[in-house]
């Protein structure tokens, strides 16, 4: 019985198949978790990115409170020529202008990072089929080996 086992060629084929198959797929799993953490690394990087610039912006709007409260105690009950007046203007759309773009900034970020926490559970899916052909191929080969 046991001579039938190793003369079949179906067997045989199905072992060299799994010779073959087994590296490929270890390859593909070990590239899988590269991209993963790399991936994850990407996100970290920047989610710190985007602490940064919120703290950026929190520190601007004080900033431009404090400008904006020093302006107007500066000018206090005092006639402004028209010029005085367009300076402040300009200084005030400046500052708010400022404010805008990192705004902008935060939003922007904000949606780079959920593109990339899609990506990265795209990348953890790949990784866990990868991981799971790798498995099915030793199981399979732990199979042949009890049968034979």
């Amino acid at each position: 019985m046991e001579e039938a086992l190793e003369d079949d060629p179906q067997r045989a084929a199905l072992e060299q198949a799994i010779v073959l198959l087994t590296p490929l797929r270890q390859h593909r799993q070990a590239s899988a978790e590269r991209a993963q953490r790399q991936a994850q690394v990407e996100l970290k990087s920047m989610l710190d990115h985007l602490s940064a610039t919120r703290q950026l912006l929190s520190q601007e709007r004080d900033n431009h409170r404090q400008r904006r409260q020093s302006l107007s105690l500066a000018h206090l009950e005092k006639s402004l020529g028209l010029n005085d007046i367009d300076r402040w203007h300009e200084k005030e759309k400046t500052m708010l202008d400022r404010l805008a773009c990192i705004r902008q900034d935060v939003q922007q970020q904000q949606l780079r990072i959920t593109e990339q926490r899609a990506l990265l559970e795209n990348r953890r899916m790949q990784t866990k089929a990868f991981q799971r052909a790798v498995e099915k191929l030793a199981c399979l080969s732990e199979a042949l080996n009890e049968q034979g």
